[in-house]
């Protein structure tokens, strides 16, 4: 299993939410936790999955990635 953080710009406590149902329906991903006041989005995944594949899902959201 492979942990990573993901920083992202301008998340607030409305889309967190979001943010964490949307990647927690990627198969593969175990855990999803969000640090709204660093921008940090830390993962904790296996394959299938990969870190592109993550940020392309908070992309699609919106958010810009850093």
């Amino acid at each position: 299993m492979q942990s990573k953080v993901i920083y992202v710009s301008d998340i607030n406590s409305e889309r967190q939410y979001q943010i964490k149902q949307r990647l927690m329906n990627v198969i593969g991903v175990h855990n999803v936790a969000i640090d709204i006041d660093k921008g940090e989005i830390l993962v904790d995944f296996e394959t299938p999955v990969s870190l592109n594949n993550l940020e392309k899902e908070i992309y699609d959201l919106g958010y810009q990635i850093f």
